[in-house]
Parts: C-alpha cells; structure tokens; sequence
C-alpha cells in the first residue's frame, strides 16, 4: 500500500476555508459566509491508491458544489447540520445521522450549510470484485431501512477513524479489511444489482478440488490482500460457485476460512516471539490484517483458548 495524501486544516481564516473546500474532492464550489457568525472549519483527509477517507466540519459555511464524475465510489454519512444534494437526476435532502453514496462516474452536486461530514472511497472495480458482479451498479442512494442507516454511520465512523489517523501509513493487509469493510458494507446498505433477485441464481455444484485450489492459493497469499474473485480464479470456478462449494464442503466461507489462516499466523509470530523485544500483539494483528481489536480478541480466543497476550508472554 502507498504512502498516503493527507491533508488537515483547522481554520477560522475565511480565505483559508474556501482554499481548503475547493481541495477536498475535485469540484466546483461556491463558499458564503453567514454574516458575523463565527466561521470554523475542520478537514482532515488521507488517500491511498485505492482507498480514502475524509471528515469536515463547517459552521458559518454556506456552500453549493458541482462535481464531476467522482472517480471511485464515495459514501458516507452526515454527522450534522444538513445538505441537499444531487446525484445524476435525484434530489435527496439528508440530516444528522443520514447515508448517502455517489456512485463512481455520476455527476453530483449539492448545497451544505453548518454540515459534517464523513465519507471513505473505494474503486467500483473493488466493490464489484467482493461482490462477484463485474457489472455490479448502486441503484439507489440512500440506505434500504433505518436499522442500516444506523449501521452504515457506525460503520463509517470507526473507517474514517482508522483511515485518517494522524502519522499512520496502513499495513498492506489492514488498508485491505478496511477497505473490504467498506465495499462490504456498502453492498449491504445501498441499493445494488447484487439485490436483484436475478442476480441470484443458483451456482453450479463445484467438486472439493476447487476447495482444496483455493486453500492453497490462500496458504501461500495470506499475507497478500485478496479478493473472493482472485480466489475463485484460482480455484477454476466462479466466486457464487466457490461461496456454494465452501459452504457444502466446510460449512465456512472462503473469506472466514482465509480469517482463520492469518490468525494462525498471528498465533505463530507470538508464540515464537521475545516479549522482551519489544513486540506487541497489536503490531503483529495489524500486519495480518486485523483493525479491531475487541473482535480480533474474540476470534482468536475462540481457535486458541486462550488471549493474545497469554500466547505472547508463555
């Protein structure tokens, strides 16, 4: 994973604040201050290659955009005030605690006053891959319920958190689960072809030996980031006939079965690990690729009996 882009203002300098609203995406944008309010604006952003987040806070900041397609899909969720905005032919006006995602390629636009905001980008490409719909297209902008809306502005809250952390270059395989959360969960929460129950047909029965080409192909890239599609390529089959074969067969999940491979590497570096070192069981879950560390907790406990930190130290 490259080093990232970053950026961070925190201003009260009006000049300062159209400057850094005009650098926050690609776009065009009209600022206007509310009179003598108070103005304030806080951006902190970081971009990958294939990955990015940003947060911003406005207050005393009126400002319309119009935006050329984006060139990776961008979602996220206000966190106050409000905006209305345009996506292609669509008008949605959203508030605290609404989701929204452009779509890569769609022109956008919208006016936002006193709003925050946090969004995280991944490549259409990426989303389609974890899907396993090459032609995979968001129908929709909004979240499909309320439980999901919530759900999506946790969700993006802690991605934002992790991605734009001050001095923090991701570890190849922690930029990956971030970004896989994102793709994810956006395909669980937008409306997409993946919902459509055409999408759905039932996969062939694939024989154990797809099963036992992608375990391989697993073993030796587990420390690469990999997607469900160059699983299946490699395996010989189709990613819905790979998902149906993992199930039969072993009753998991390629992605779960690969969770499990790199938590064994885990266990491996810190058994043979010198505490006295310096090594710590977060830097070792970072490098295979686990973000949080309540759930990374609870995984390995459940294979190992025992804590991470009991490993480490006997």
């Amino acid at each position: 994973m490259d080093t990232p882009q970053r950026m961070e203002v925190v201003t009260h300098d009006r000049e300062v604040v159209a400057d850094a609203v005009n650098r926050i995406i690609r776009h065009r944008a009209r600022v206007s201050f509310a009179g003598a309010e108070t103005t304030d604006l806080a951006v902190r952003s970081a971009s990958y290659r294939d990955l990015g987040a940003f947060r911003v806070r406005l207050t005393g900041v009126h400002y319309s955009a119009d935006v050329p397609p984006m060139p990776m899909v961008t979602a996220g969720v206000i966190v106050g005030g409000k905006a209305r905005i345009r996506i292609g032919r669509s008008e949605i006006l959203l508030g605290a605690g609404d989701g929204v995602v452009y779509p890569e390629g769609i022109t956008s636009g919208g006016e936002y006053g006193n709003t925050a905001m946090l969004f995280v980008q991944v490549p259409l490409s990426y989303v389609a891959a974890v899907a396993g719909e090459p032609g995979l297209r968001f129908e929709a902008f909004t979240p499909v319920s309320d439980q999901l809306r919530r759900h999506w502005a946790e969700t993006t809250g802690y991605l934002v958190r992790q991605i734009t952390a001050p001095a923090l270059d991701l570890p190849p395989l922690l930029a990956d689960q971030l970004r896989r959360l994102a793709a994810t969960s956006a395909l669980s929460v937008f409306p997409n072809t993946t919902m459509t129950a055409g999408s759905w047909r039932g996969p062939a029965r694939e024989p154990r030996a797809a099963v036992r080409r992608a375990i391989a192909f697993m073993e030796e890239r587990a420390a690469c980031p990999l997607t469900i599609t160059e699983i299946a390529a490699a395996a010989g089959v189709g990613p819905r006939g790979l998902q149906s074969a993992f199930r039969r067969h072993l009753e998991t999940t390629p992605l779960e079965y690969l969770r499990r491979i790199r938590l064994e590497r885990v266990h491996q570096e810190l058994r043979a690990a010198d505490p006295s070192s310096g090594v710590t069981v977060r830097d070792v879950a970072h490098r295979w690729g686990f973000a949080n560390a309540g759930r990374f907790a609870g995984h390995y406990r459940t294979l190992f009996g025992e804590t991470p930190a009991h490993t480490l130290r006997t």
